[in-house]
């Protein structure tokens, strides 16, 4: 009969001899909360294991008085770190933040903000391409013209004048007149317009103030007459048609407050015709679409009396269209226009 298995120590038999339970407790292997150092990671050790293999917790209870009287041994204090990944620091730091977290908070603060610097950028570009686009000029609602000019006071003046002429045209499909356009002056002297009523309407003389513009029709003739076909009163209302245009792109576009518009003469004679328009009068005209006044195909000169505003520029030009004359005042810095009615005005 064998001689039976001596142990020294009480604690180093097996609990179970016969092998039927296991030798642990599967609860003491997974790492409890109280067990992981926050700081280990700054030792360079492991998150998981916090003492010495052979260091029992301050709480733990002896092997000896365990229910079950399970030892815990360098193997398997190890195994948290066999069975369970290590914790990575990166993903601990870039984890989101829980809701409600002053560092959540600030996100949330970040994305308004970034939001509302958004649109304000977008507000701000809107205005500046408005500005850009139109400015105090541009026509509320529709366009009030299909083609605008562009540039200073100046240089719209001039646009204006070419414009426009390029637009009316002859018997011969050759450019009507030739339009040049500046400031009220003639040789450098500013004109001052006076209105001269006829004697048996009182013969009064009334000053215009204020800002004007001159334009001049020449038909590169002999002192600006037209020298290509037969002068008719067709051509005349096409001529008179061509002055009423450039004086309302003329009010629309710019701050003019007068626009005189020298007719080109009859051939043999010296230029003695012209049409003064102003502001005030035309200031339904200047408000509505351009369209609403002049037809937007130009008529030529057969079809000028069948167009479906010649009405409306016979009678407007012919209360406009005046004898002119120049008289120097008595000083060198300015000159009269002085404006006869070829027409008596209708009461």
């Amino acid at each position: 009969m064998s001689e039976s298995p001596k142990h020294t120590d009480p604690r180093e038999r097996p609990y179970d001899p016969a092998g039927t339970r296991p030798r642990h407790d599967p609860k003491d292997i997974v790492p409890r909360a109280r067990d992981i150092d926050p700081d280990a990671e700054a030792r360079g050790e492991s998150l998981w294991s916090t003492r010495p293999d052979d260091t029992p917790a301050p709480d733990a209870t002896p092997a000896h008085d365990r229910p079950d009287g399970a030892v815990l041994t360098a193997a398997t204090s190890a195994a948290p770190h066999l069975d369970r990944p290590p914790l990575d620091p990166l993903a601990i730091q870039d984890a989101a933040p829980p809701a409600g977290t002053p560092r959540a908070a600030g996100a949330r603060m970040q994305i308004v903000l970034g939001a509302l610097v958004t649109i304000a950028v977008a507000a701000l570009a809107a205005a500046v391409l408005i500005t850009v686009s139109g400015g105090e000029d541009a026509p509320s609602g529709p366009r009030w013209s299909a083609w605008m000019p562009d540039g200073d006071a100046g240089e719209r003046i001039q646009e204006i004048a070419t414009r426009v002429g390029r637009q009316y045209r002859g018997s011969d499909g050759s450019q009507l007149v030739v339009v040049t356009g500046g400031p009220l002056e003639v040789a450098g002297l500013p004109l001052t317009v006076a209105l001269r009523e006829p004697v048996a309407q009182g013969g009064d003389v009334e000053i215009e103030e204020g800002k004007g513009v001159l334009y001049r029709l020449c038909g590169l003739g002999d002192r600006c007459a037209i020298a290509v076909g037969k002068p008719s009163r067709e051509r005349h209302l096409l001529l008179r048609r061509e002055a009423l245009e450039l004086a309302l792109y003329s009010f629309h576009y710019t701050d003019v407050d007068q626009v005189v518009v020298f007719m080109p003469p009859p051939k043999g004679k010296d230029p003695d015709e012209a049409l003064f328009f102003k502001r005030s009068d035309l200031e339904p005209q200047i408000k509505r679409p351009l369209a609403e006044s002049l037809t937007p195909s130009t008529p030529s000169v057969a079809s000028v009396t069948r167009s479906t505003d010649a009405p409306f520029v016979q009678d407007l030009t012919l209360e406009t269209l005046f004898k002119f004359s120049l008289t120097q005042g008595n000083s060198d810095q300015r000159a009269f226009l002085v404006l006869d009615p070829l027409l008596a005005k209708t009461p």
